[in-house]
């Protein structure tokens, strides 16, 4: 057998090649990258048949099969060309360290976007609430929950913050309550208060917008001779939250006024249920 008229060095040590030790390393490299081909492949089929997962999720996971098998692939090529094989398996260790290093943020969103996507807590066109944003998912990759908010703008959510906070899907069960605080004072001598919520009731029934399973209902907060206030729950789609309590609001201040001997103030939020100051009315 010839020997090469040269020697390599190598961080890792003299590499003593020769036409075999060459031969030999070409064959590892070709089978190196046949069998990340065919593992991508592969890959890919599988997790085609897997449900809940998406085709960027797929992709992310056989690219990182790929650079795994050629990081095994290099290791043996230059065990083969005679690197000691103790400097080969620190050198790879070293790189996987700083790879882990270098990727721990990604490779959490990148795990944290597989469980988001597998147990599909939340589709394309959900409307949700996570960190304090609130709006519609317009797009689902293996970084981040990216929403789009009634004022316009796109948030990008990182997976990993999504799947640590609470998440607030509205659009799981397609109907969500709005909760809309009414006081009413007594103008005249003839008011009927205790009729107050009823009416306000009924006029958010006829409401555009307003489902009619569950019902709107009324919870009373106060009753005292001269003023009620009450909370009145109504509910709706997701999306049509906004023009849904406007209208009620409109429509139940114009009912509790159209008597004459009634005063209403209709808020919307509601304010924190806590003591209230005692009524001088």
């Amino acid at each position: 057998m010839t020997t090469l008229p040269w020697a390599v060095k190598t961080p890792l040590g003299d590499l003593d090649l020769d036409g075999w030790t060459v031969l030999w390393a070409a064959v590892v490299v070709v089978a190196t990258l046949l069998l990340a081909r065919y593992a991508v492949r592969a890959t890919l089929r599988i997790g085609e048949r897997v449900g809940g997962l998406s085709r960027d999720a797929v992709v992310g996971v056989a690219r990182v099969v790929r650079y795994a098998i050629y990081l095994l692939g290099v290791g043996v090529a230059l065990s083969v060309l005679g690197a000691p094989i103790k400097p080969v398996l620190v050198a790879l260790l070293l790189v996987l360290g700083a790879l882990v290093l270098i990727g721990r943020g990604i490779a959490d969103s990148f795990g944290a976007g597989l469980v988001l996507q597998s147990r599909r807590t939340l589709k394309l066109g959900d409307l949700i609430e996570s960190s304090g944003h609130r709006g519609h998912v317009v797009d689902l990759n293996m970084r981040s929950v990216v929403i789009r908010t009634a004022d316009g703008v796109t948030v990008y959510l990182p997976n990993s913050e999504v799947l640590d906070s609470p998440l607030l899907n509205f659009s799981t069960h397609g109907t969500t309550r709005s909760e809309i605080e009414v006081s009413v004072t007594a103008t005249g001598a003839d008011a009927d208060l205790l009729a107050a919520p009823e009416s306000a009731r009924v006029a958010a029934v006829a409401g555009h917008g307003v489902l009619g399973s569950p019902a709107p209902a009324v919870r009373l907060m106060n009753v005292s001779p001269r003023r009620v206030v009450f909370r009145l729950h109504v509910w709706h789609a997701p999306d049509a939250a906004i023009e849904v309590r406007s209208r009620v609001i409109a429509d139940v201040a114009a009912a509790l006024r159209a008597g004459g001997d009634l005063d209403a103030t209709v808020s919307w939020p509601a304010p924190a249920v806590g003591p209230r100051p005692p009524d001088t009315t």
